[in-house]
């Protein structure tokens, strides 16, 4: 199975087009047999017996030994040149065989083939090659009686053997490039996509903690305006209240970044707000001019602190958005526990969130706290007026 699957894999310089190096090289190695085999057969340099006129053995020889210029680009195609060019001749007539001119290009040609064409055409190309051996074999007196072909057949089954280890050690090769390369990409996108997350949870901690402080500064910066005519001394308490606002916003983003900062020593961070906070965090909405109360059913002191964190952002939004939007209105908080889920309801008796007033990010944090813990949420104006958040998150066995 991996044989098949590797046959068919790309090769960088094989089945494609060759770069230009290996080009100029089969280019040089086709000069150079020719030359050798012009030479050869002017010189006789192998001592070969003559056959036939010397015009039709150099022009077979320089066809051979040319097609070799092509053995990467058209590897079948220069395996059926040569073996035409050697072999079709003798079928009508006895040519002159030489070592450069013949047998070498041959067995470049076999390898060549072997080396970068797939199986299919490899095997049409070395069967061409080996019929042309043994045409010459049986035609040619000066070579070798018939008991001489399998002897003969040794070279040519060492080059193929050759050319098709190299080929699979070059597809594995490949394979295994490709591969990493994949991996790398996956792995890039495994990093975006968690800097991406990253990203989205540190501007939904920002979002929760500054649009909270904000709003009851500014309701509170407000009724300071307000009562500085006619009660100057009235409007140091709203003033106060904005003072202790933005420095529990301060400490706030101090708390977050510390807990962003990986070279943090875990000793100098301060605690992730939860559940116990809640009493502080509804006090300061009371001062801010919104009346809460806070039930809290059940004990919710074993909560996972993912969970914990979760159910005080979860208050902080949703009273933060009635604060802005239900003046006039009062909330309540409810939050329960049970030994399978804890459920948090923060209800207001106001008009409503009209459309329009900026809530989707909200929105769209507190869902995505809720889903990250395999809990639900809904939000929405209620039927006799206000608005409803309740969220359930399930714990322990039921996560």
């Amino acid at each position: 199975m991996a044989v098949g699957t590797q046959e068919q894999a790309p090769l960088p310089t094989g089945d494609g087009e060759p770069r230009r190096p290996d080009l100029l090289w089969d280019v040089a190695l086709a000069v150079a047999l020719t030359v050798f085999a012009q030479l050869d057969l002017r010189l006789d340099l192998d001592n070969s017996t003559p056959f036939g006129p010397s015009w039709a053995v150099a022009v077979c020889t320089l066809v051979a030994t040319g097609a070799l210029a092509f053995r990467r680009r058209a590897p079948l195609a220069t395996a059926l040149t040569v073996a035409a060019a050697v072999a079709g001749p003798e079928l009508f007539t006895v040519l002159t065989i030489t070592l450069w001119g013949d047998f070498v290009p041959m067995l470049v040609a076999a390898y060549s083939v072997a080396r970068h064409a797939d199986r299919q055409r490899a095997a049409a190309g070395v069967l061409a090659i080996a019929t042309a051996v043994v045409v010459l074999l049986l035609r040619v007196p000066s070579i070798g009686a018939k008991q001489n072909i399998p002897f003969a057949f040794v070279p040519l089954v060492l080059v193929t053997l050759a050319g098709r280890v190299l080929r699979r050690r070059q597809l594995s090769h490949a394979a295994l490039s490709l591969q990493a390369t994949r991996l790398a990409e996956d792995q890039e996108a495994w990093v975006r996509d968690a800097v991406a997350a990253e990203r989205a949870r540190i501007a939904r901690e920002l979002h929760d903690v500054v649009a909270h402080c904000v709003s009851v500064m500014v309701i509170q910066a407000g009724a300071a305006e307000d009562l500085l005519d006619r009660d100057p001394g009235a409007a140091r308490q709203p003033l106060r209240a904005v003072q202790d606002t933005g420095q529990e916003a301060v400490a706030e983003l101090g708390r977050m970044l510390g807990l962003l900062r990986a070279e943090a020593a875990p000793d100098t961070l301060l605690p992730q707000p939860g559940v116990a906070q809640l009493p502080e965090l509804v006090a300061q909405v009371r001062a801010a001019g919104l009346p809460v109360d806070l039930d809290v059913q059940g004990e919710p002191h074993d909560l996972p602190p993912g969970v914990d964190v979760a159910l005080y952002r979860l208050t902080q939004e949703a009273l933060t958005n009635a604060l802005k939007h239900a003046r006039g209105a009062r909330a309540t908080v409810v939050l329960r526990c049970t030994d399978t889920a804890v459920e948090l309801r923060v209800h207001d008796d106001g008009r409503g969130t009209p459309a329009g007033t900026g809530l989707g990010h909200g929105l769209i944090g507190m869902r995505e706290r809720v889903a990250l813990y395999g809990g639900t949420l809904s939000a929405g104006p209620r039927d006799h007026g206000g608005f409803a958040v309740d969220a359930v998150i399930p714990l322990g066995a039921h996560a």
